[in-house]
């Protein structure tokens, strides 16, 4: 019997990480391979921003919303609001 084991490595919530989806949020323009990339791992920490006082209302615009859709994301329940 062999048993396989996938280790993952610890997500590091890092908000400035998502900064190449600014654009594409701002500007509604198709988001970049690494905003994509970016938003997958980072898809952990979408309920703790959301959630944060300081930033969560704009995160849970349509921009940010849109980006999230193009990539194709599926997020928790907590984004969908």
């Amino acid at each position: 019997m062999i048993a396989v084991v996938h280790q993952t490595e610890a997500v590091v919530c890092n908000l400035l990480s998502l900064s190449p989806c600014l654009g594409p949020a701002l500007f509604f323009t198709p988001p970049p391979g690494m905003c994509c990339g970016r938003l997958r791992e980072q898809l952990p920490c979408l309920c703790e921003y959301v959630r944060n006082v300081n930033y969560g209302q704009l995160l849970s615009s349509s921009g940010p919303r849109r980006v999230v859709q193009a990539c194709g994301v599926v997020v928790p329940n907590c984004y969908r609001k």
